[in-house]
């Protein structure tokens, strides 16, 4: 793992995707939206974990909620969110390690990454890293249908990019869901 950590670091070090900025103008319309549930009705794990994964959640989704996806410039999940750590807020969470789920500080983040694939998908933008899970894990069918994204800091990443419009990520978790949505500004009026 340390030698994948640190080959990615390399690369992202020679070449790696800017910074988005926050989107400032509006973007009212909704062109796709990937929405879970906090809670999965077959998870037999320990709670504590199940409530560390929605910390996880409203952390990273803190990083995320308001980025402006200018077209033709990559989004790095992990430019963006970070590493997760004690220090950064990050908690205990469930993750899928080596083919079996386990704690791990950070765990959860892969229910984002799969809405924002979904979303993605929905938009019909351009996939430049997705990588799917070992197997597929309790909770929401994403994995089945072949449409799941796992993260693993900082050398599996999910990376996609717009092609030809701006659009505004919007990435929250209330208190049933997580909800990631994709937007754009209205066409212009025809003439």
């Amino acid at each position: 793992m340390a030698v994948f950590q640190a080959r990615r670091g390399l690369v992202d070090l020679i070449a790696a995707p800017p910074r988005l900025g926050r989107a400032v103008a509006a973007f009212p319309e909704i062109i796709a939206e990937a929405r879970s549930p906090l809670v999965s009705p077959d998870y037999s794990g320990r709670p504590e974990h199940q409530a560390g994964k929605i910390v996880n959640l409203r952390r990273a989704c803190a990083a995320l909620d308001g980025l402006l996806l200018a077209p033709g410039v990559a989004f790095s999940f992990w430019r963006h969110v970070g590493r997760p750590t004690r220090a950064r807020g990050y908690v205990e969470g469930r993750m899928l390690q080596g083919g079996s789920l386990s704690p791990a500080v950070g765990g959860g983040l892969c229910q984002l990454s799969t809405a924002l694939y979904e979303a993605a998908l929905q938009a019909d933008l351009t996939i430049l890293e997705r990588h799917a899970h070992s197997r597929i894990v309790p909770g929401p069918n994403a994995a089945r249908a072949g449409r799941d994204a796992t993260v693993a800091w900082n050398y599996v990443d999910l990376r996609f990019v717009s092609p030809d419009r701006p659009l505004r990520l919007g990435a929250i978790v209330t208190d049933e869901a997580l909800v990631v949505t994709l937007a754009a500004t209205l066409p212009p009026p025809s003439r």
